[in-house]
């Protein structure tokens, strides 16, 4: 397997918002043209109900454009929101390409399944997977109306796009994979400690409970311990998550625990990636303090087509980085969905 390091000096076609400007341009330009196009919806699932009043199920934006160059499917990562990818969507779609994201179960305006927000809970991982595949299924597709279908996934999602890529193989076009969560970074905590606590909490009946590792939302959290590299970004997101209760998740349950651990493990196994077909772009960030690097190397070197590209000098959320990698990260995403 070649490692390659992103070009941060190839010229690209897309022309960032200005660092500087961030705030006022997306309030001004690219959510208003956002709000214009976006379809919303939720998908019901096999468990919705009814929660004040209004169905549950799983919320979802579209972004349908006529004559595009395919659908970009959006997997986030673990306690995010459509919101947060408003930036992303935008320069997607000036570029050609029609856009579906779905809020995952306990995230954003999606069914909960504990009563503190803060939380996210899943008892099985594979159930995020089935209902990503729900979506691209009976949402997506229709939209797409026979185009190209491409992935976009990041972190969790990126364990999600993974998984999905070996049960699912025919689904995806192209797929990129973005800081995808194959091993978690557990400190000084060898994986299988952190796998019998959370068993134990789990049998105990605590297994809805947040983790003791982790906290409720920080409205004041500081960009130092932050997972951006562009304080602008991350200013930006935390004042709309300030506002939105809906995007305050920052924690994950004991199950969520023991179920990201085993799923990241049977991800990567060579049984599981020798099923993949689809070709895979993974972006490696250098400072990532958080998703073991060689969990992501032993899945590209299992997998059939598959390319590692390091963006130096910036942490997990490469797609929230200064305009200097930025800039060249998405010319490279666009030349690998096009070439």
């Amino acid at each position: 397997m070649k490692k390659e390091v992103l070009d941060i000096k190839q010229a690209g076609r897309v022309s960032c918002f200005a660092e500087d400007m961030l705030k006022q341009q997306m309030e001004e330009v690219a959510e208003p043209f956002l709000a214009k196009i976006c379809q919303c919806g939720r998908m019901p699932v096999a468990d919705s109900r009814l929660e004040d009043g209004a169905e549950a199920g799983l919320y979802y934006e579209l972004y349908p454009q006529a004559d595009s160059r395919g659908t970009i499917v959006i997997s986030y990562g673990f306690t995010e929101s459509c919101l947060k990818y408003h930036e992303l969507i935008y320069y997607f779609y000036t570029q050609g390409y029609q856009v579906a994201i779905m809020d995952h179960r306990g995230h954003g305006k999606s069914l909960r399944e504990v009563e503190d927000i803060t939380i996210v809970h899943i008892d099985l991982f594979s159930r995020y997977v089935r209902e990503l595949h729900q979506f691209v299924k009976t949402v997506v597709k229709p939209m797409a109306q026979g185009g190209p279908l491409y992935l976009y996934a990041h972190s969790m999602g990126g364990c999600i796009g993974a998984f999905y890529l070996e049960q699912y193989p025919v689904d995806f076009t192209k797929a990129v994979l973005n800081a995808p969560m194959l091993g978690l970074k557990l400190g000084a905590c060898p994986a299988f400690v952190a796998r019998i606590l959370c068993d134990m909490k789990v049998w105990k009946g605590s297994g809805k409970e947040r983790l003791f590792t982790q906290s409720a939302f920080n409205p004041d959290e500081p960009f130092a311990t932050s997972s951006a590299s562009s304080e602008a970004r991350h200013l930006y997101y935390q004042e709309k998550r300030k506002e939105d209760i809906s995007c305050q998740t920052s924690s994950g349950s004991y199950y969520w625990g023991k179920e990201a651990i085993n799923a990241g493990k049977f991800v990567i196994s060579a049984g599981q990636t020798k099923k993949v077909q689809t070709p895979v772009l993974l972006f490696q960030a250098q400072l990532d303090s958080l998703v073991k690097p060689e969990a992501q190397e032993k899945f590209i070197r299992r997998i059939a087509n598959g390319r590692l590209v390091v963006a130096e000098g910036v942490r997990h959320e490469i797609y929230r980085a200064p305009n200097a990698v930025l800039e060249p990260y998405l010319e490279e995403i666009f030349r690998f969905l096009e070439g």
